[in-house]
């Protein structure tokens, strides 16, 4: 056998394989964000229902919920997650849910619901 055919025959087995491999990797990331997207979404809907069930003075939008919870994950990706960034994070939930509300309000043109503060 001629040792080019070898050589060639190696370098595209070598080729396929890195390609296969390089597929893999590529699935199992796009895999990885679409598990943690799903239990993102699934953590925050379970949140929201049970604010609707059990905790009625503190019950907010789903969008300001998923975004609370996605900013909770992103600081905890990060290692950066300290009593003082949860404080923000719930204040700034709050603004979000308080925003919301007004604007509620603002198109029925009626008064405020009476509520107790959440935090």
């Amino acid at each position: 056998m001629d040792s080019t055919a070898l050589f060639s025959g190696f370098v595209g087995a070598v080729i396929g394989a890195a390609t296969s491999l390089a597929t893999l990797v590529v699935q199992n990331v796009f895999q990885n964000r679409r598990d943690s997207q799903r239990l993102l979404f699934e953590t925050a809907f379970k949140d929201y229902e049970l604010r609707i069930l059990h905790l009625p003075q503190n019950r907010a939008a789903f969008p300001v919920i998923l975004a609370y919870h996605q900013k909770m994950i992103e600081l905890i990706e990060r290692r950066q997650l300290t009593p003082t960034a949860a404080k923000q994070i719930l204040l700034m939930q709050s603004e979000m849910n308080a925003a919301i509300q007004a604007a509620v309000t603002d198109l029925e043109g009626g008064e405020p619901p009476h509520r107790r503060p959440h935090i």
